[in-house]
């Protein structure tokens, strides 16, 4: 996927920005900050992508997923700041929305429940977890993000899921 169009680049970005958003806003916890950085993601890539003499990219959407984790890690390294715990992230995320009492509570305690399952897992299991499961991506695309063999994401994703059982029980 190298030298596209600036049609394919659109078609792309509406099918796709939704879940690199949702994956940035999910590490960093700020709208703003999730938007901003979401919006570099879509303007490098479409950089990497049409520069001179690049390469080939096989799967896009891992590429995408790929510079998006990339971004993060440099904002984290520049501003000096620690990631944000899921804890403060939920807390947000409720405080954020404009429903009723009844609606506040229920998303209140969903949110309570995913957030304490999540809390206990390190990083790499978090990560891997909302990969698969809420942003669907394959264990090809999820391998290749990482820049790990197959194998070796099947066993992680493994261990995770077996970690989080273990905690939700």
């Amino acid at each position: 996927m190298a030298k596209i169009t600036e049609q394919q680049f659109l078609e792309f970005y509406d099918k796709n920005v939704g879940k690199i958003y949702r994956y940035i806003y999910f590490r960093v916890g700020a709208q703003e900050l999730a938007q901003d950085l979401t919006s570099e993601v879509f303007l490098k890539s479409w950089q990497r992508l049409n520069q001179e003499g690049a390469k080939i990219v096989d799967n896009p959407r891992a590429f995408f997923y790929q510079v998006a984790r990339n971004l993060i890690v440099d904002f984290y390294r520049q501003k000096d700041k620690a990631p944000l715990s899921l804890e403060e992230i939920a807390d947000r995320t409720i405080a954020d929305r404009n429903d009723g009492p009844s609606e506040t509570a229920s998303v209140a305690l969903d949110m309570q429940s995913v957030k304490k399952a999540l809390m206990h897992l390190n990083e790499d299991y978090r990560e891997i977890i909302i990969w698969r499961y809420l942003d669907e991506l394959e264990i090809k695309e999820i391998a290749e993000i990482l820049n790990k063999r197959e194998g070796a994401v099947r066993t992680l994703l493994s261990r995770a899921l077996a970690d989080l059982k273990g905690i939700l029980k």
